[in-house]
């Protein structure tokens, strides 16, 4: 039995159901065309050297104009807002005991190890 109200979308995607009922305002907000041109101008004129390039919120440091906006704005999904240009979020993320690395003469004697071993066993 289905109910009236009930479509199909919901009964097989529920998580559908609640996202579409939520009242919370989309966080996005759309820029106008004047925006976008006066934008896009400043970017050019930075990219020439004709404007100071930004700077970053975090550390104070300039960023190269010729990267990218989708390197300098963190992206929405990492959360914590956008506030400002940063390339804070592109740094190694993860807990200092977690990165762990072997220089590239130890990773050669490894290897070295690792066919001895399997030249052995042949």
């Amino acid at each position: 039995v289905i109910n009236s109200n009930d479509t199909h979308q919901h009964r097989l995607y529920p998580i559908c159901k609640s996202v579409m009922s939520s009242s919370s305002a989309p966080t996005h907000v759309t820029e106008s065309m004047t925006d976008r041109r006066k934008q896009r101008e400043l970017t050019e004129a930075r990219q020439s050297g004709n404007a100071a390039p930004e700077i970053d919120v975090k550390t104070g440091s300039m960023i190269n104009p010729h990267n990218p906006e989708f390197l300098t704005r963190r992206p929405w999904y990492l959360g914590g807002g956008d506030a400002g240009p940063s390339l804070d979020h592109q740094a190694d993320q993860r807990d200092l005991a977690d990165r762990v690395g072997i220089s590239l003469s130890t990773s050669d004697a490894l290897l070295a190890e690792e066919r001895k071993r399997v030249k052995a066993l042949r």
